[in-house]
Protein backbone atom coordinates (compact mmCIF):
# COMPACT_ATOMS: atom_id res chain seq x y z
CA UNK A 1 0.00 0.00 0.00
CA UNK A 2 1.76 3.39 -1.10
CA UNK A 3 1.89 6.41 1.55
CA UNK A 4 -1.87 6.86 2.77
CA UNK A 5 -3.36 9.62 4.93
CA UNK A 6 -4.40 8.96 8.63
CA UNK A 7 -6.53 11.16 10.89
CA UNK A 8 -5.37 10.49 14.48
CA UNK A 9 -7.53 11.81 17.45
CA UNK A 10 -6.20 11.88 20.38
CA UNK A 11 -7.51 12.28 23.76
CA UNK A 12 -9.18 15.61 25.33
CA UNK A 13 -7.50 15.25 28.86
CA UNK A 14 -3.25 14.94 27.99
CA UNK A 15 -0.83 15.88 25.64
CA UNK A 16 0.47 13.24 23.40
CA UNK A 17 3.73 12.75 24.81
CA UNK A 18 5.94 9.96 26.53
CA UNK A 19 5.57 12.43 29.54
CA UNK A 20 2.14 10.44 30.14
CA UNK A 21 2.89 7.14 28.89
CA UNK A 22 1.02 6.37 32.39
CA UNK A 23 -2.27 6.56 30.89
CA UNK A 24 -2.76 4.30 28.53
CA UNK A 25 -4.82 5.99 25.67
CA UNK A 26 -2.27 8.52 25.85
CA UNK A 27 0.97 5.19 25.21
CA UNK A 28 -1.09 3.95 22.41
CA UNK A 29 -1.63 7.10 20.79
CA UNK A 30 1.61 7.90 20.88
CA UNK A 31 2.46 4.34 19.85
CA UNK A 32 0.62 4.17 16.80
CA UNK A 33 0.93 7.14 15.32
CA UNK A 34 4.68 6.78 15.25
CA UNK A 35 4.43 3.37 14.01
CA UNK A 36 2.65 4.82 10.98
CA UNK A 37 4.69 7.40 10.46
CA UNK A 38 7.51 5.46 10.11
CA UNK A 39 5.75 2.88 7.71
CA UNK A 40 5.90 5.77 5.19
CA UNK A 41 2.33 7.48 5.61
CA UNK A 42 1.13 10.74 6.48
CA UNK A 43 -0.38 11.76 9.80
CA UNK A 44 -2.79 14.50 10.79
CA UNK A 45 -2.70 14.02 14.77
CA UNK A 46 -5.13 16.03 17.13
CA UNK A 47 -4.38 16.77 20.52
CA UNK A 48 -3.92 19.01 23.42
CA UNK A 49 -1.08 21.66 23.20
CA UNK A 50 1.77 20.13 22.04
CA UNK A 51 3.07 16.40 21.25
CA UNK A 52 7.01 15.65 21.68
CA UNK A 53 6.16 13.42 18.31
CA UNK A 54 8.65 15.01 15.18
CA UNK A 55 8.16 13.99 11.51
CA UNK A 56 8.33 15.20 8.52
CA UNK A 57 4.94 13.76 7.47
CA UNK A 58 3.35 14.64 10.53
CA UNK A 59 1.08 17.69 11.07
CA UNK A 60 -0.04 17.83 14.61
CA UNK A 61 -3.34 20.48 15.18
CA UNK A 62 -3.43 21.66 19.42
CA UNK A 63 -7.20 21.70 18.80
CA UNK A 64 -7.08 22.57 23.01
CA UNK A 65 -4.12 23.80 25.03
CA UNK A 66 -3.24 23.61 28.13
CA UNK A 67 -4.92 26.34 29.69
CA UNK A 68 -8.61 24.43 28.44
CA UNK A 69 -7.24 21.28 30.74
CA UNK A 70 -6.15 23.02 33.54
CA UNK A 71 -9.53 25.03 33.40
CA UNK A 72 -11.69 22.17 33.36
CA UNK A 73 -9.90 19.73 35.47
CA UNK A 74 -7.31 21.56 37.29
CA UNK A 75 -6.69 22.32 41.06
CA UNK A 76 -4.24 25.00 41.04
CA UNK A 77 -1.16 23.05 41.67
CA UNK A 78 1.20 24.93 39.31
CA UNK A 79 3.71 22.38 39.70
CA UNK A 80 2.34 20.18 37.35
CA UNK A 81 1.45 21.64 33.39
CA UNK A 82 -2.18 19.95 33.46
CA UNK A 83 -3.01 21.92 36.75
CA UNK A 84 -3.11 19.01 39.54
CA UNK A 85 -1.01 16.19 40.95
CA UNK A 86 -1.42 13.30 37.94
CA UNK A 87 1.13 11.24 39.78
CA UNK A 88 -0.89 11.58 43.56
CA UNK A 89 -4.62 11.22 41.81
CA UNK A 90 -4.30 9.60 38.74
CA UNK A 91 -5.44 11.32 35.35
CA UNK A 92 -8.45 13.14 34.98
CA UNK A 93 -10.98 12.77 32.26
CA UNK A 94 -14.38 12.42 31.11
CA UNK A 95 -14.85 9.01 29.29
CA UNK A 96 -17.78 7.74 31.54
CA UNK A 97 -19.64 10.86 32.24
CA UNK A 98 -21.61 13.97 30.18
CA UNK A 99 -18.66 15.74 27.60
CA UNK A 100 -17.39 18.58 29.36
CA UNK A 101 -16.43 22.05 27.67
CA UNK A 102 -12.93 21.09 27.10
CA UNK A 103 -13.94 17.92 25.53
CA UNK A 104 -17.18 19.93 23.20
CA UNK A 105 -14.25 22.35 22.09
CA UNK A 106 -11.94 19.23 21.28
CA UNK A 107 -14.66 17.65 18.87
CA UNK A 108 -15.95 21.07 17.67
CA UNK A 109 -12.62 22.54 16.20
CA UNK A 110 -11.25 18.46 15.42
CA UNK A 111 -14.12 18.21 13.19
CA UNK A 112 -13.85 21.19 11.20
CA UNK A 113 -10.35 21.01 10.73
CA UNK A 114 -10.90 16.56 9.49
CA UNK A 115 -13.78 18.15 7.18
CA UNK A 116 -11.33 21.09 6.07
CA UNK A 117 -8.24 18.41 5.12
CA UNK A 118 -10.07 15.25 4.48
CA UNK A 119 -10.09 13.06 1.12
CA UNK A 120 -12.34 10.48 0.36
CA UNK A 121 -9.75 7.87 0.82
CA UNK A 122 -8.64 9.14 4.18
CA UNK A 123 -8.42 6.70 7.23
CA UNK A 124 -9.99 8.13 10.25
CA UNK A 125 -8.63 6.25 13.73
CA UNK A 126 -10.37 6.65 16.69
CA UNK A 127 -8.77 5.92 20.16
CA UNK A 128 -11.96 5.60 22.58
CA UNK A 129 -14.79 4.01 20.37
CA UNK A 130 -17.94 5.70 21.41
CA UNK A 131 -16.36 8.29 23.09
CA UNK A 132 -15.67 9.72 19.93
CA UNK A 133 -18.57 8.71 17.72
CA UNK A 134 -19.74 12.15 17.41
CA UNK A 135 -16.43 13.20 15.46
CA UNK A 136 -16.68 10.36 13.21
CA UNK A 137 -20.47 10.64 12.58
CA UNK A 138 -19.57 14.55 11.26
CA UNK A 139 -16.54 13.46 9.17
CA UNK A 140 -18.37 10.56 7.91
CA UNK A 141 -14.96 8.67 6.38
CA UNK A 142 -15.82 5.04 4.98
CA UNK A 143 -12.38 3.98 6.57
CA UNK A 144 -12.96 5.18 10.03
CA UNK A 145 -11.32 2.02 12.20
CA UNK A 146 -10.67 1.59 16.14
CA UNK A 147 -6.95 0.37 15.92
CA UNK A 148 -6.48 -0.06 19.79
CA UNK A 149 -9.14 -2.00 21.47
CA UNK A 150 -8.73 -2.48 24.74
CA UNK A 151 -11.79 -0.93 26.08
CA UNK A 152 -15.44 -1.94 26.16
CA UNK A 153 -17.52 0.76 23.78
CA UNK A 154 -15.99 -0.07 20.39
CA UNK A 155 -18.81 0.37 17.73
CA UNK A 156 -17.04 0.86 14.45
CA UNK A 157 -17.51 -1.18 11.48
CA UNK A 158 -13.68 -1.95 10.94
CA UNK A 159 -11.99 -2.92 14.29
CA UNK A 160 -8.89 -4.39 15.26
CA UNK A 161 -8.41 -6.22 19.23
CA UNK A 162 -5.52 -6.60 21.45
CA UNK A 163 -6.55 -9.91 22.17
CA UNK A 164 -9.07 -12.83 21.19
CA UNK A 165 -10.47 -12.44 24.46
CA UNK A 166 -11.97 -8.52 23.98
CA UNK A 167 -12.68 -9.48 20.44
CA UNK A 168 -14.97 -12.75 21.61
CA UNK A 169 -16.20 -10.66 24.55
CA UNK A 170 -17.55 -7.62 22.59
CA UNK A 171 -18.81 -9.63 20.33
CA UNK A 172 -20.98 -11.53 22.42
CA UNK A 173 -21.85 -8.43 24.76
CA UNK A 174 -23.14 -6.84 21.49
CA UNK A 175 -25.79 -9.98 20.44
CA UNK A 176 -26.22 -11.90 24.21
CA UNK A 177 -28.11 -15.58 23.46
CA UNK A 178 -27.80 -15.53 19.96
CA UNK A 179 -25.53 -17.55 17.29
CA UNK A 180 -23.04 -15.05 16.25
CA UNK A 181 -20.95 -14.59 13.02
CA UNK A 182 -17.35 -13.23 13.65
CA UNK A 183 -16.32 -10.06 10.75
CA UNK A 184 -13.46 -10.76 8.02
CA UNK A 185 -12.75 -7.26 8.07
CA UNK A 186 -11.56 -7.35 11.68
CA UNK A 187 -8.34 -8.30 13.36
CA UNK A 188 -7.05 -8.96 16.71
CA UNK A 189 -3.47 -7.01 16.89
CA UNK A 190 -1.53 -7.18 20.29
CA UNK A 191 -0.44 -4.25 22.00
CA UNK A 192 3.14 -2.73 21.83
CA UNK A 193 5.58 -1.73 23.41
CA UNK A 194 8.92 0.68 22.44
CA UNK A 195 11.88 -1.12 23.09
CA UNK A 196 13.86 3.02 23.87
CA UNK A 197 11.57 2.78 26.64
CA UNK A 198 13.14 -0.50 27.97
CA UNK A 199 16.19 -1.96 29.13
CA UNK A 200 17.14 -5.62 30.10
CA UNK A 201 18.17 -6.55 33.41
CA UNK A 202 20.49 -9.10 33.81
CA UNK A 203 21.29 -8.29 37.64
CA UNK A 204 18.53 -7.04 39.15
CA UNK A 205 18.20 -6.28 42.93
CA UNK A 206 13.88 -5.79 43.68
CA UNK A 207 12.72 -9.44 44.52
CA UNK A 208 8.60 -8.95 43.63
CA UNK A 209 7.49 -6.04 42.13
CA UNK A 210 3.87 -4.72 40.37
CA UNK A 211 3.28 -1.58 38.29
CA UNK A 212 -0.14 -0.49 37.61
CA UNK A 213 -3.18 1.64 38.66
CA UNK A 214 -4.04 0.81 43.16
CA UNK A 215 -7.57 -0.63 43.17
CA UNK A 216 -8.62 -3.90 43.98
CA UNK A 217 -9.24 -5.55 41.40
CA UNK A 218 -5.41 -5.36 39.91
CA UNK A 219 -4.98 -8.37 42.85
CA UNK A 220 -2.40 -6.17 44.47
CA UNK A 221 -3.66 -8.20 47.84
CA UNK A 222 -2.98 -11.31 46.30
CA UNK A 223 0.75 -9.87 45.35
CA UNK A 224 1.11 -8.69 49.26
CA UNK A 225 0.11 -12.13 50.42
CA UNK A 226 2.64 -13.80 48.20
CA UNK A 227 5.36 -11.68 49.82
CA UNK A 228 4.10 -12.34 53.28
CA UNK A 229 4.42 -15.87 52.74
CA UNK A 230 7.87 -16.09 51.23
CA UNK A 231 8.72 -13.07 53.61
CA UNK A 232 10.20 -10.99 50.42
CA UNK A 233 9.73 -7.18 49.60
CA UNK A 234 6.86 -6.22 47.20
CA UNK A 235 7.46 -2.92 45.87
CA UNK A 236 4.55 -1.23 44.39
CA UNK A 237 4.42 1.53 41.58
CA UNK A 238 1.17 3.18 40.17
CA UNK A 239 -1.54 5.99 40.49
CA UNK A 240 -3.39 5.55 43.65
CA UNK A 241 -3.77 4.88 47.34
CA UNK A 242 -2.75 1.67 49.34
CA UNK A 243 -5.13 2.90 51.56
CA UNK A 244 -8.34 1.39 49.81
CA UNK A 245 -6.46 -2.34 48.83
CA UNK A 246 -8.20 -3.82 52.30
CA UNK A 247 -5.13 -6.50 52.81
CA UNK A 248 -2.25 -5.16 54.38
CA UNK A 249 1.24 -6.22 54.23
CA UNK A 250 4.59 -4.74 56.10
CA UNK A 251 6.19 -6.33 53.49
CA UNK A 252 4.64 -3.96 50.50
CA UNK A 253 6.38 -0.93 49.74
CA UNK A 254 4.30 1.84 47.75
CA UNK A 255 7.18 4.04 45.81
CA UNK A 256 4.66 6.20 44.12
CA UNK A 257 3.93 7.05 40.78
CA UNK A 258 7.39 6.71 37.94
CA UNK A 259 8.12 8.93 35.10
CA UNK A 260 9.26 6.98 32.06
CA UNK A 261 12.85 6.95 32.98
CA UNK A 262 11.97 5.75 36.51
CA UNK A 263 9.50 3.02 34.95
CA UNK A 264 12.45 1.78 32.97
CA UNK A 265 14.67 0.78 35.89
CA UNK A 266 12.10 -0.03 38.06
CA UNK A 267 11.88 -2.78 35.63
CA UNK A 268 14.82 -3.76 35.02
CA UNK A 269 15.62 -4.24 38.59
CA UNK A 270 13.02 -6.63 39.22
CA UNK A 271 13.42 -10.17 39.47
CA UNK A 272 10.02 -11.31 39.08
CA UNK A 273 6.68 -9.11 37.80
CA UNK A 274 3.09 -9.27 39.64
CA UNK A 275 -0.20 -8.64 37.57
CA UNK A 276 -2.47 -10.81 39.47
CA UNK A 277 -5.95 -8.93 38.07
CA UNK A 278 -9.41 -10.57 39.26
CA UNK A 279 -11.24 -8.44 36.34
CA UNK A 280 -10.76 -9.97 32.70
CA UNK A 281 -7.51 -7.88 31.61
CA UNK A 282 -8.03 -6.97 27.89
CA UNK A 283 -4.01 -6.60 27.41
CA UNK A 284 -2.36 -5.86 30.71
CA UNK A 285 0.04 -3.71 28.82
CA UNK A 286 2.86 -3.36 32.18
CA UNK A 287 3.21 -7.53 31.85
CA UNK A 288 5.16 -7.38 28.24
CA UNK A 289 7.11 -4.34 29.33
CA UNK A 290 8.54 -6.53 32.58
CA UNK A 291 9.05 -9.31 30.54
CA UNK A 292 10.67 -7.07 27.85
CA UNK A 293 13.14 -5.92 30.83
CA UNK A 294 13.55 -9.49 31.66
CA UNK A 295 11.35 -10.08 34.77
CA UNK A 296 9.17 -13.02 34.30
CA UNK A 297 5.33 -12.55 35.35
CA UNK A 298 3.46 -13.93 37.63
CA UNK A 299 -0.44 -13.69 36.70
CA UNK A 300 -4.08 -15.07 36.81
CA UNK A 301 -5.05 -17.50 34.16
CA UNK A 302 -7.98 -15.88 32.40
CA UNK A 303 -8.71 -12.91 30.56
CA UNK A 304 -5.73 -12.43 27.69
CA UNK A 305 -3.24 -14.15 29.61
CA UNK A 306 -3.52 -17.23 28.19
CA UNK A 307 -2.50 -15.45 25.12
CA UNK A 308 0.61 -13.79 26.31
CA UNK A 309 1.96 -15.85 29.05
CA UNK A 310 3.73 -19.33 28.08
CA UNK A 311 3.90 -20.67 31.11
CA UNK A 312 7.57 -21.92 32.03
CA UNK A 313 8.93 -19.18 29.21
CA UNK A 314 7.53 -15.60 30.53
CA UNK A 315 6.46 -16.89 34.02
CA UNK A 316 3.47 -18.11 35.36
CA UNK A 317 -0.25 -18.23 34.96
CA UNK A 318 -2.20 -19.14 38.54
CA UNK A 319 -5.10 -20.30 39.73
CA UNK A 320 -5.46 -20.24 43.46
CA UNK A 321 -3.20 -18.88 46.08
CA UNK A 322 -1.07 -21.85 46.51
CA UNK A 323 0.18 -21.25 42.47
CA UNK A 324 0.79 -17.79 43.02
CA UNK A 325 3.22 -18.99 45.72
CA UNK A 326 4.92 -21.87 44.47
CA UNK A 327 5.26 -20.11 40.66
CA UNK A 328 6.74 -17.34 42.39
CA UNK A 329 9.97 -19.22 43.74
CA UNK A 330 10.37 -20.74 40.17
CA UNK A 331 9.82 -17.85 38.46
CA UNK A 332 12.92 -16.91 40.51
CA UNK A 333 15.33 -19.40 38.22
CA UNK A 334 13.60 -18.65 34.82
CA UNK A 335 16.35 -17.60 32.58
CA UNK A 336 15.62 -14.09 32.13
CA UNK A 337 17.24 -13.95 28.35
CA UNK A 338 14.26 -15.68 27.33
CA UNK A 339 11.69 -14.32 28.85
CA UNK A 340 13.37 -10.64 26.99
CA UNK A 341 13.06 -13.05 23.81
CA UNK A 342 9.47 -14.41 24.47
CA UNK A 343 8.44 -10.56 24.85
CA UNK A 344 10.42 -9.77 21.53
CA UNK A 345 6.98 -10.66 19.65
CA UNK A 346 5.47 -7.16 21.15
CA UNK A 347 7.81 -4.82 20.32
CA UNK A 348 6.62 -1.77 17.57
CA UNK A 349 8.98 -3.64 14.65
CA UNK A 350 6.85 -6.67 15.19
CA UNK A 351 3.40 -5.05 15.64
CA UNK A 352 4.06 -2.84 13.07
CA UNK A 353 3.67 -5.11 9.63
CA UNK A 354 0.01 -6.61 11.49
CA UNK A 355 -1.60 -3.06 11.47
CA UNK A 356 0.29 -2.45 7.37
CA UNK A 357 -1.39 -5.51 6.57
CA UNK A 358 -4.79 -4.69 7.98
CA UNK A 359 -4.74 -0.99 6.77
CA UNK A 360 -4.01 -2.51 3.52
CA UNK A 361 -6.37 -4.80 3.35
CA UNK A 362 -8.91 -2.31 4.22
CA UNK A 363 -7.88 0.14 1.50
CA UNK A 364 -8.82 -2.29 -0.55
CA UNK A 365 -12.47 -3.20 0.22
CA UNK A 366 -12.45 0.74 -0.21
CA UNK A 367 -11.24 0.43 -3.69
CA UNK A 368 -13.91 -2.16 -4.55
CA UNK A 369 -16.69 -0.75 -1.98
CA UNK A 370 -16.60 2.32 -4.67
CA UNK A 371 -15.49 1.13 -8.10
CA UNK A 372 -19.06 -1.00 -7.52
CA UNK A 373 -20.68 1.93 -6.45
Amino acid sequence: MKNKTFHIIGMPHLPISKKYKACAFTNKIHGIARMILDMGHSVFLYGVGYTDIEHENLRFFPVVDLADIRTEWGSGDNRFEVGYNWKKFGFRHDINSPASQTTLKFREKTIKIINQYKADDHFLLLSQGVYQKPIANAVKLFLTIEPLIGYRGSYSRFRAFESSYIQNFTYGSEHPRKSINGNYYDRVIPNYLDPDDFIFGETPDNVLAYCGRIIVRKGIATAMKVADYLDIELLIAGQGSMKDIPYKSPRARHIGTLDADERKLFMAKTKVGFLPTLYLEPFGTASIEFMYSGAPMITTNFGVFPETIRNGVGGYRCDTLNDFVENTKKALYLDRSIVRDYAERFTMETIAPKFNKWFSDLYMLYQSTMCTN
